[in-house]
């Protein structure tokens, strides 16, 4: 019985201890958002991989308040080193006044706001080449 105890036990560490471990070869990458020169919050940012690799990962992030943003690949901080077409959307919410006989909850509407071309990865022209150190200031400008 005790066998058994350590085996479960030994078996257990080995699957928790793999959930925790971190994806290999990110970098870290954060940067800014800006319309018109200023900064644009709630966006929706996708590095697309331009490689043919079949190890190549997309990667996301969401801009705050100030039009911050880090990127993350799948749960982890960073991304891959290469080259990424990159897209942008907004969701946005907006509440319709005129509906007052209608519950709190369902007086909201929230849509996808597209940005122009930038959220279409075939018209995108944004591109990005993250080098193996990463980029912490990467700026990201759209009209």
């Amino acid at each position: 019985m005790k066998i058994f105890q350590l085996v479960l036990v030994l078996l257990c560490c080995l699957i928790l201890g793999g959930c925790g471990q971190k994806l290999k070869g990110l970098v870290p990458c954060s940067g800014v958002v800006l319309k018109d020169g200023q900064p644009v919050e709630g966006v929706n940012i996708t590095f697309i991989p331009v490689s043919t690799d079949p190890q190549a990962r997309g990667a996301n992030a969401v801009t705050d308040v100030n039009g911050n943003f880090n990127v993350i690949t799948l749960q982890w901080n960073g991304i891959s080193p290469g080259k990424y077409k990159v897209t942008l959307s907004k969701r946005v919410t907006e509440v319709n006044p005129n509906q007052e006989s209608i519950p709190d909850n369902y007086k909201s509407v929230t849509h996808i706001e597209q940005l122009g071309k930038y959220a279409d990865p075939e018209r995108s022209d944004l591109t990005v080449d993250i080098p193996k150190s990463g980029n912490k200031n990467l700026k990201l400008e759209i009209q």
